[in-house]
């Protein structure tokens, strides 16, 4: 099945990539440790904390199927949904624009 984006889709639907909320969150600094490690967790943990400071509560009420690296994952993601208006592309540049002249780029 072919998913078909629609032009009109792009003032709600953004594209985000989990590495790079955390480097904002984390004040323009890559996280240290990989988010697989026990501390790439600690790390992530500490940063969410200043915006959801209940995240260690939802890591242990999380369902077992869900890993706690996809649950800081989620939660860096839905920062950025809840700053989208304030939002930059990633580059901040204009985006490029694709066979179908659809916006491309990275939101955070």
């Amino acid at each position: 099945m072919e998913v078909v984006w629609l032009p009109e889709c792009q003032h709600w639907a953004f594209e985000v990539h989990p590495e790079v909320c955390f480097w904002a969150l984390n004040g323009g600094h890559p996280m240290a440790h990989n988010k697989k490690t026990k501390e790439g967790a600690t790390e992530r943990i500490a940063v969410l904390r200043r915006v959801f400071p209940e995240i260690e509560t939802h890591l242990a009420n999380r369902p077992a199927r869900v890993g706690a690296d996809d649950l800081l994952d989620a939660a860096a993601a839905a920062w950025s949904a809840l700053r989208l208006h304030n939002a930059k592309a990633l580059p901040v540049c204009t985006p490029e624009r694709d066979a179908k002249d659809l916006s491309v780029a990275i939101w955070y």
